[in-house]
């Protein structure tokens, strides 16, 4: 069941993170050759060093495209897949390289199990815009719906390389170290993220950990409060079977 949840942070992130990232929202930083989009051919592309800044690419964006990735956002929301995607066709026309439309469009593709054209448009992203983090860790989480989870490890690295500094890319931390069935590691990392930030995902990530270790007690405990905090989200009707589950466990 973890694994069925597919991309199930992309949404959260984009609207949130990608938002949050809006050129018009933040004073115009100095740009250099590490805004540039990098020349290589890794999968995952490396970052010297992290680069939280807004990059050029996103400074150029025209606003039209803002207003078409904004209408895409309230179409997912309004769970019409259909119209957030051809929204993002539309902003894409008019501006090939907007990292946040590839990102989302990415993301979208990836909860259809539309995996090449999701891995596709999310590279697109990368190499438009290397120092946008929210790509790498969308593209993390289609490796992990795959169960690639050195890949998705790859790409949590290179996530936080390019400064993400939420619980989303710990999640996908999380869900790699439990497809690799290093739960300890997998439980570390989740009690370490619930600890300053919030985000259901990292209670469903901490049971599955838990159930590795035949904790289930504690299972049972981070289910629950899953299922409080999404009562009718993805993956909620799975966590409430699973929890049944569990409390039956000897």
């Amino acid at each position: 069941m973890f694994r069925c949840i597919v991309v199930s942070a992309f949404v959260t992130f984009c609207s949130v993170g990608c938002v949050a990232q809006r050129p018009e929202d933040k004073p115009t930083p100095p740009l250099n050759n590490a805004d540039q989009p990098a020349q290589t051919n890794k999968r995952v592309r490396s970052l010297g060093s992290a680069d939280t800044r807004i990059s050029i690419v996103r400074l150029n964006e025209p606003r039209r495209v803002r207003q078409l990735y904004e209408q895409a956002m309230k179409a997912w929301m309004r769970q019409n897949p259909a119209e957030a995607q051809r929204k993002l066709v539309e902003a894409l026309k008019l501006y090939p390289k907007s990292p946040e439309a590839l990102t989302f469009y990415g993301g979208i593709q990836g909860s259809l199990q539309q995996w090449e054209s999701a891995e596709q448009n999310l590279e697109a992203a990368i190499h438009c815009d290397p120092s946008y983090s929210p790509a790498y860790v969308v593209l993390a989480g289609v490796y992990n719906a795959q169960a690639r989870f050195d890949d998705a490890q790859e790409a949590t690295q290179q996530a936080l390389s390019a400064g993400a500094d939420s619980w989303s890319v710990q999640y996908e931390i999380a869900r790699a170290l439990i497809g690799k069935q290093q739960f300890e590691s997998a439980l570390a990392v989740t009690e370490a993220a619930l600890r300053s930030k919030h985000g259901s995902l990292l209670h469903l990530a901490k049971a599955h950990a838990l159930l590795g270790l035949r904790r289930y007690p504690q299972a049972a405990t981070e289910l629950r409060a899953f299922v409080h905090d999404q009562p009718d989200g993805e993956g909620s009707e799975q966590a409430r079977n699973l929890l049944n589950q569990v409390q039956g466990a000897p």
